[in-house]
């Protein structure tokens, strides 16, 4: 990869040598604006699952519990972290809430695979509990 970066910086470099008055603009990127996903399903008694996202640039990601239950008041674990091996998620940032308005969990990232969970722990009716989650991510 860095043979390829060299052979096409020494190409541009020999390239400006030639006589030509042309001139190009350089490029402008625009940034990307924060994407947001949801993650709803449903949590078994004492389970959990989790959604693989990506954040392409480096930035903050934030996690809404907005809806658990039944019932209402239902607390949840609710996690952010990286993704190991397919279809593993191992969590770097981990809060007990309830649902809410607004984001119980932010953290700063690299641009990378990552990925939210959510976890019963102990609290799910036996038919389990449905949850919303927003995800906010650069």
């Amino acid at each position: 990869m860095k043979l390829i970066g060299a052979v096409a910086l020494a190409g541009a470099l020999l390239g400006a040598g030639c006589g030509s008055n042309s001139t190009t603009a350089p490029a402008t990127t625009t940034p990307t604006s924060p994407t947001t996903d949801t993650f709803t399903s449903i949590v078994s008694p004492n389970g959990g699952v989790s959604h693989a996202f990506t954040a392409t640039q480096a930035g903050t990601v934030s996690l809404t519990l907005t809806a658990a239950g039944p019932p209402s008041t239902l607390v949840m674990r609710l996690g952010l972290g990286v993704i190991v091996n397919p279809g593993g998620c191992s969590l770097t940032k981990i809060v007990d809430t309830a649902a809410g308005t607004a984001p119980q969990l932010t953290l700063a990232v690299d641009a990378g695979d990552y990925c939210a969970a959510i976890v019963d722990i102990g609290n799910a009716p036996p038919t389990g509990a449905s949850f919303f989650i927003s995800i906010l991510h650069p």
